[in-house]
């Protein structure tokens, strides 16, 4: 009978440690998939920002030579105007689209571990030999 308490307390000594390492494991799978979508976010944060400037000296420049072609600066950034409610338009037009494309870069972020996990653990061991079929044979 104390055989078999013992390997009681054992396999649950076993299964206390095997729970708080998978806990462990999928807090740090967490913290690492929070880490990517906020570097996902952050860089494209940066890179609106800098795209927004760049649009807007774009338009000032076509609005001042929009207003030299007209021979009125009102005129000029009045076709700016145009042409900003156009583009607003088309974004409001295609606004399902650029969701999906922005739903699916954040998937691809969150999931990018798990296919890097998944290469790296279907690999065959350098054990294991590979038969005409590509099968690993052991």
């Amino acid at each position: 009978m104390k055989d078999s308490d013992k390997i009681f307390q054992e396999l649950k000594a076993d299964l206390k440690t095997y729970v708080e390492l998978k806990l462990e494991i999928f807090k740090l799978n967490t913290y690492e998939r929070t880490g990517k979508v906020l570097s996902v976010l952050s860089y494209g944060i940066i890179l609106l920002f800098l795209a927004f400037f760049v649009v807007l000296f774009i338009f000032l420049a076509l609005g001042f030579w929009l207003g030299d072609y007209f021979q009125s600066i009102a005129a000029g950034f009045v076709g700016v105007v145009i042409l900003y409610l156009v583009l607003i338009g088309l974004v409001f037009i295609n606004r399902k689209r650029i969701k999906t494309k922005i739903l699916n870069e954040i998937i691809a972020a969150l999931t990018a571990y798990d296919e890097k996990k998944n290469n790296i653990d279907n690999k065959p061991s350098p054990n294991e030999t590979t038969d005409t079929t590509g099968k690993a044979a052991s």
